[in-house]
This record gives C-alpha cells, sequence and structure tokens, in this order.
C-alpha cells in the first residue's frame, strides 16, 4: 500500500464503522469462517461492520484505518494464502491499525508434528505479525505460550489473553431420556472421521452400550459399512449446533495431534456444562487443569468405554466454567478496536 495513502477514516463511536477483515478458508464449514461470522453478528449491536477478504483467494487492497486479521497455521500452508498473507502485512501503512486475533500458533523449535500443518513461511508469518500488530489476542494460554518463544528483538505491542468463546446460541439442556456422546465438527487430518482410531472408538462405545451421534460439517456420508447410533452432515443453523453439543452427556474429542492450542469445541462444551473427554493436547490439558471436574484426558482410547460409562450419571451438579460468552468476547474486542482509533488519531 502507498504510504501517503490516507485510510478511509470511519470512528467507531459515531455510528456504522466498516473495517478490512482478512483471513484464510476453504470453505464456508471451516472453523475460522464460522468464528468470523459469529464475531461479526456480536459486534454488529456496536455499529461495527466488515469488509471481508479470504487470503485463499487473494488480497484485496487494506483501505479502513483499522485491520482485523485471524490468524491459525494450519491456514496458511497454501502457498498462495502464505504469500498473500505476507504481501498484505508488508503493504500495512504506519497510519493504520492492526489487531490479530491468534486462533494458533506453533512455537519456536516444535517437533511433535504429527497431522498438523505447517508452513515453511511460518517464521516470516510470526515475525511480521509481531512487527506489525498493535494488538494481539491470544484464544489460549498455549497461544500466548507459544508467541513469545518467537519474540527477541521484537515485542509484542499489546498482547491480550481472551479465552475463545462459548456456544454462540446456548441451549438449554431438556431431559437425560435420549443420552448420547457427541463427537464431530470439521473432518481434518488430526480429526479424520474415517480414521480407524475414530471409527474403532465409536464402534467400541456402541458395544458397550454408549451412544454415539456424531456430526461432521464438511463430510455427506461414513465410510461404507460403517454406523453409529446417529449421524448427521453439514452446515447446521448456529441453534442446531448449539442444541447437538448442549444435549450431549459427554463430549468427544480424539485428536491425532499434541499441538492443538485452542479447541473452540471444548469452549463450548465446557459453556454448556458438558463432560468433555479428550486425549492430550494442548488446549485440553489447560483446560483441564482449569476444570478439573469437567475434562478428563486420556490417550488410550481403549479406556474410553469405560470413563463415558463412569461418568454417564446427569451432570447437573457441574458448575459453569468460565469460558466467555459471545457479548463478552465482542465486548473485549470493540475496546481493543476503539482502543486502536484512539492510537490512528495520535499517529
Amino acid at each position: 500500500m502507498d504510504q501517503s495513502a490516507k485510510p478511509v477514516q470511519e470512528h467507531l463511536s459515531c455510528g456504522v464503522v466498516a473495517i478490512d477483515e482478512y483471513y484464510s478458508s476453504l470453505t464456508p464449514s471451516c472453523g475460522i469462517e464460522i468464528f468470523s461470522r459469529h464475531l461479526h453478528t456480536a459486534l454488529a449491536k456496536f455499529g461495527i461492520g466488515f469488509r471481508e477478504t479470504n487470503l485463499m483467494t487473494g488480497i484485496s487492497p487494506a483501505r479502513t484505518a483499522i485491520l482485523l486479521l485471524h490468524y491459525t497455521p494450519s491456514g496458511f500452508t497454501c502457498v498462495d494464502a502464505s504469500n498473500a498473507l505476507i504481501a498484505f502485512l508488508v503493504s500495512i501503512g504506519s497510519n493504520q491499525r492492526l489487531c490479530v486475533i491468534l486462533h494458533g500458533v506453533y512455537a519456536r523449535g516444535e517437533t511433535r508434528f504429527r497431522d498438523d500443518g505447517v508452513s515453511r513461511a511460518q517464521e516470516r508469518h510470526i515475525q511480521l505479525i509481531i512487527e506489525k500488530a498493535d494488538t494481539i489476542v491470544a484464544l489460549s494460554d498455549s497461544v500466548a505460550r507459544a508467541l513469545h518463544t518467537w519474540e527477541g528483538d521484537s515485542v509484542c505491542r499489546r498482547l491480550v489473553h481472551l479465552s475463545h468463546p462459548g456456544l454462540f446460541a446456548l441451549e438449554k439442556r431438556p431431559s437425560e431420556s435420549n443420552s448420547y456422546s457427541f463427537i464431530g465438527g470439521v473432518s481434518r487430518p488430526k480429526k479424520n472421521h474415517a480414521s480407524y482410531r475414530i471409527r474403532n472408538l465409536i464402534d467400541q462405545c456402541e458395544h458397550r452400550g454408549i451412544r454415539i451421534w456424531e456430526h461432521w460439517t464438511n463430510a455427506s456420508q461414513l465410510p461404507l459399512g460403517l454406523k453409529s447410533w446417529r449421524h448427521t452432515f453439514g452446515l447446521l443453523e448456529d441453534a442446531q449446533w448449539s442444541a447437538l453439543v448442549a444435549n450431549a452427556s459427554a463430549v468427544l474429542c480424539p485428536y491425532h495431534t499434541q499441538i492443538q492450542p485452542v479447541s473452540g469445541i471444548i469452549s463450548e462444551a465446557l459453556s454448556a456444562k458438558r463432560f468433555v473427554l479428550s486425549t492430550s493436547f494442548d488446549a485440553a490439558v489447560d483446560f483441564q487443569r482449569k476444570f478439573p471436574n469437567q475434562i478428563e484426558v486420556e490417550d488410550d482410547l481403549q479406556r474410553w468405554p469405560d470413563i463415558l460409562l463412569r461418568i454417564r450419571t446427569p451432570a447437573n451438579h457441574i458448575a459453569s466454567a468460565a469460558v466467555p460468552t459471545w457479548s463478552r468476547f465482542a465486548a473485549t474486542v470493540r475496546r481493543e478496536l476503539v482502543r486502536l482509533e484512539g492510537l490512528g488519531r495520535q499517529n
């Protein structure tokens, strides 16, 4: 961007304002795109709107004084998206202010990779984010810790710890008569609905009388010959998804990774006072330390049926976890954007 070009001046405190927003997403069922849509709705009540650019499909000039970027390592493994991100960050002018919502980052020197996507340009991404961002919102303690490993001569100007919010449309839990355990979300290498480990887990649970409801937003069918108590597919309305999570007796997270630093579905389950059974990736371990009565971490999937049978009793005794609501989350983001607007006026 031409450093002399004056960005569009629209004030957060005066009527409707538009902010240029950047992210990378392959499909509307991608977690980043769903998160972005929820954030738009939550911030609309403050008169804040967005002009979106999906860096997976190219780059649009950053025209507004305040900019918002969603970053996660898996979103920029594609060379085109990676190059578009770098071009966007380099183009930011001195009279513009950038807020980055950090959905994930791998620590410097991380070696625990399994099916985790990582860009060859990751170091360049993080260096530019630290250099250019006026505010970085870390969606978990794991993200913040990993980011600090990249700080050297350059340090984050402002790092805000703000946990991933819970269910967008929180539904009240009905009776326990149709109790089931839920597994689902986006099927991807680290949580592949067709993988042997997940199919075997479901099969073992079904044989022990544990009902499994699986819902995959980006799949259309199960592998031939395999089944579960109930299986559904496709992108749901917010209320439908919330009911699916909130009505479960337990939410299952059998990830094939150790370095997932943020888990939206765990935050959603905790906000609905649901029990979570998970493998030991970073976000799950952090949550387990905070809410030991609501989440159990176990890497041996053969033990999961026994654990689920043990916790099958109603979970009404579980206290509400300290997971931000979307209203609270949006209010905090809005305060950060107003702060950036003030910095821009001082420039």
